[in-house]
């Protein structure tokens, strides 16, 4: 997995306990459309607080959160959260609402459970003489559609190899099926055979340029050949709001997962708390780099390395993962928890996202 120079990895799992997730049980009516989302307290439910809160509360608004009161608690009104609160980009017609769903007991240990994050993917990369190799990650967001780093599809040529296959439903690299035994109910859990599927097209951002150290727009799109299977082992995360700044993520917690760990060929994760880009850039300066707002940055509390490059960082909010960055590169060797990792931040191309997209 380490055949790319430029292939930084990190690892995140949020600084919060472990809680079971709460059942999608209701339909959220939001402007664009009607979305899956949890029937919460109002409180907890930023983004029909922002609504609530505005100084200019139209009727319309007051309509739209009477609409979505679905009963009262001790802790005052339930409204019928969005699963993604707002800042999940909710209305394009090929991307699923069904997206980032937490299927299993979330905790912060390193090691993860087998269906946790069902959408992460790995790139398969064959080579002259017919090997294959995993050297990058990815993020399914659709079931014809993965995100990953740019540089992980332009420097395949240069290293004599080529894009083959994506691999969902993958947990352990040294097993398959995989099968997980869970001590507290002395059963296993099984996942299908992973899904190795074709290729049919590359799309790494037009604006994307190889020889930029910065690695600005360091965002590809992969077309699957055919469409992926959802089940609980192989579903999409949801896509962030294009609204959603870095300057609001700063000093958040997120999570970063892959199979970069040299002590386990299961999957890892750790937390990552994003930093400011002006101290990024003080940081970054001295290597002629200049951090942008297109980018994030982030310092992970592991003592390994765990996402694979073009992998997701991914923000849990209101029981739901949104997809915050792709990993594009950081110190080498990593991790050092002296110096942000660099991630491209998915909501700057949102527009390139969605306009890319085809049936």
């Amino acid at each position: 997995m380490g055949s790319f120079p430029a292939l930084l990895v990190v690892v995140g799992s949020l600084a919060l306990g472990a809680n079971a997730q709460l059942p999608i049980n209701c339909v959220s009516k939001i402007p664009s459309g009607r979305v899956t989302g949890h029937c919460i307290s109002i409180r907890d439910c930023d983004y029909f607080m922002k609504i609530l809160v505005s100084a200019n509360l139209s009727q319309s608004d007051r309509t739209l959160l009477r609409e979505n009161q679905c009963g009262q608690r001790a802790n005052g009104v339930q409204v019928c959260c969005p699963s993604t609160a707002g800042l999940g980009a909710l209305s394009h017609p090929l991307l699923p609402t069904d997206c980032g769903m937490v299927r299993w007991q979330r905790s912060n240990d390193t090691d993860t459970r087998i269906k946790e994050f069902p959408w992460l993917a790995l790139i398969e990369y064959t080579r002259g003489d017919q090997e294959k190799i995993h050297a990058c990650g990815g993020v399914l967001i659709s079931n014809r559609y993965v995100l990953t780093a740019a540089h992980c599809v332009t420097q395949a040529a240069a290293s004599n190899l080529q894009i083959t296959a994506v691999r969902l439903g993958e947990w352990d690299t040294s097993t398959n099926p995989d099968c997980q035994f869970h001590q507290d109910t002395q059963v296993a859990d099984c996942a299908p055979t992973y899904q190795d599927i074709g290729i049919e097209e590359l799309l790494p951002h037009p604006r994307y340029t190889r020889t930029d150290k910065t690695q600005v727009n360091d965002i590809a799109l992969v077309r699957l050949a055919t469409p992926a299977q959802f089940n609980d082992f192989v579903s999409p995360i949801c896509l962030p709001n294009k609204q959603l700044r870095a300057d609001e993520l700063e000093g958040l917690v997120t999570e970063v997962a892959g199979w970069q760990a040299t002590s386990s060929p299961r999957l890892r994760k750790s937390s990552v708390t994003i930093t400011s880009i002006e101290e990024c850039q003080k940081k970054y300066a001295g290597h002629q780099l200049n951090i942008q707002a297109s980018q994030l940055c982030g310092l992970t509390n592991s003592k390994e390395c765990h996402g694979n490059a073009g992998g997701p960082l991914m923000l849990f909010k209101n029981e739901g993962y949104l997809l915050g960055g792709l990993v594009s590169f950081g110190p080498v060797p990593c991790p050092n928890p002296d110096w942000p990792d660099v991630y491209t931040r998915v909501a700057s191309y949102i527009d390139w996202i969605h306009d890319s997209l085809r049936a």
